[in-house]
């Protein structure tokens, strides 16, 4: 069934100079004018850049999820007066340790879970920091939701360990961009991609990594509603299938076949029937099923 899901990527810069007193409190400050700024647009989902957490906080001032400080009782706050869902960056404390940290907040304005950045750049280490152990996924009720952060793009095994949890949406808050690391992300993990950056470029990729849109020079809110309830299939021995849905469903199916990757993205535009019941009754054949079964039959071919 279609699963339209509305998300804003926020580009944030701050007028606040780090490491001097006031910096935490103009950060505070600059981040709830843009949280209300956002109130009544009817969002589900929110994603705050790494640049909040980074000059909003010193390692001193991490909160703990289970005594919330100004931070997450913003996001909190947030999150329940909207009934939408905040991926918020700061800095989190956690068993005597202090984490570069996404908190994925819930509409109900519970913490639903938290990603701690797992590739740390060495500054960050030497500063205090301590590394995360891996990819989480969070399940929530607009769907399941991953994280990365700045540096983290350029590390293949973490997005390796996200590639089998297969989130709907991967969410980036950032102090890089990335380039092309983003539209990988998005292409190998099948997901939206969700950059949050403290300068234009940031925003909403679709699962081929193209634009859908994106912060720039007049838009530092990136805004997008997307449909979630999509599948993946190769070209090979589906396309010729593809007449027969567009024939049968012509307003119901969307296919969509991007220029020189040999794959399409198909979603479901309907409460009557989901991308994957297309699958079944066409008999296609999912993207990763295609290269398991190629790769198997090299392995065989090989022997």
């Amino acid at each position: 069934m279609s699963h339209f899901v509305a998300i804003a990527s926020v580009l944030f810069s701050t007028k606040a100079e780090q490491g001097r007193k006031n910096a935490g409190e103009i950060v505070l400050k600059e981040t709830a004018d843009t949280l209300a700024s956002l109130k009544g647009l009817g969002l589900d989902l929110v994603v705050f850049s790494e640049h909040v957490g980074a000059m909003g906080q010193r390692i001193e001032d991490a909160e703990e999820v289970d005594h919330p400080g100004p931070y997450l009782e913003l996001y909190m706050d947030f999150a329940v007066s909207t009934k939408c869902h905040v991926a918020g960056s700061m800095k989190l404390a956690e068993n005597g340790h202090v984490y570069n940290s996404i908190a994925f907040i819930g509409p109900e304005g519970a913490v639903a879970g938290v990603y701690h950045k797992v590739n740390l750049t060495i500054g960050e280490m030497e500063a205090g920091l301590t590394s995360g152990q891996g990819a989480v996924v969070v399940d929530t009720s607009i769907g399941r939701l991953g994280g990365a952060i700045c540096f983290d793009l350029n590390f293949e095994d973490i997005r390796k360990q996200y590639t089998p949890l297969k989130p709907d949406i991967l969410v980036f808050p950032s102090m890089y961009h990335g380039g092309l690391m983003q539209a990988i992300w998005a292409y190998q993990c099948r997901s939206y991609f969700v950059s949050a950056l403290p300068f234009i470029g940031g925003g909403i990729l679709d699962p081929f990594g193209r634009p859908v849109a994106l912060t720039d020079c007049y838009t530092s809110i990136a805004r997008a509603r997307v449909n979630l309830d999509r599948v993946m299939v190769h070209l090979d021995g589906n396309r010729d299938k593809f007449p027969d849905i567009e024939k049968k469903y012509p307003d119901e199916v969307g296919i969509d076949i991007p220029p020189n990757v040999g794959s399409a993205l198909i979603t479901s535009h309907t409460d009557k029937r989901t991308a994957m019941d297309i699958v079944r009754e066409f008999e296609l054949e999912l993207l990763d099923d295609y290269f398991q079964r190629a790769r198997q039959a090299n392995a065989e071919n090989r022997v």
